[in-house]
């Protein structure tokens, strides 16, 4: 008989990125603070995409890239449907921007994630019907 796992919300996501990067801890509660609740899209953009997409693009080799990387994974791997949206429509669209970061991005991803961007997010994303498949 198999282990049933509740999925992850986007708060306990929020707080364990806050746990990983206790720099972010005023962020989030300056976030609940203006919007009164958690707005997921908005909140991972800010605290995930921004930095993330920066690193990228200077082609930082840090803890911080795999961190975030790592992070992202687990999001759609544990998420429930509304944080794999998240990760689905805020973050992998941002880093497919630009092509140089969605390729680094690929190289701190596992195989498994690869292959879901590949053969589902990019086949039924309209707004990423053009981005290049990651190599896996």
């Amino acid at each position: 008989m198999g282990v049933f796992r509740l999925k992850v919300t986007k708060e306990q996501f929020a707080d364990k990125l806050v746990e990983l990067f206790p720099e972010k801890k005023q962020a989030l509660m300056q976030h609940y603070e203006d919007y009164g609740e958690l707005l997921g899209h908005l909140f991972f953009s800010d605290e995930i995409n921004v930095p993330l997409f920066d690193l990228l693009q200077k082609n930082d080799v840090s803890f911080k890239v795999s961190a975030y990387c790592r992070f992202v994974e687990e999001m759609w791997r544990n998420g429930t449907d509304d944080v794999v949206n998240i990760v689905d429509v805020t973050i992998a669209e941002r880093l497919s921007d630009d092509e140089t970061v969605w390729n680094r991005f690929g190289k701190n991803i596992s195989n498994e994630f690869k292959i879901y961007i590949n053969d589902d997010l990019l086949k039924n994303n309209i707004a990423m019907c053009d981005v290049a498949k990651l190599d896996v």
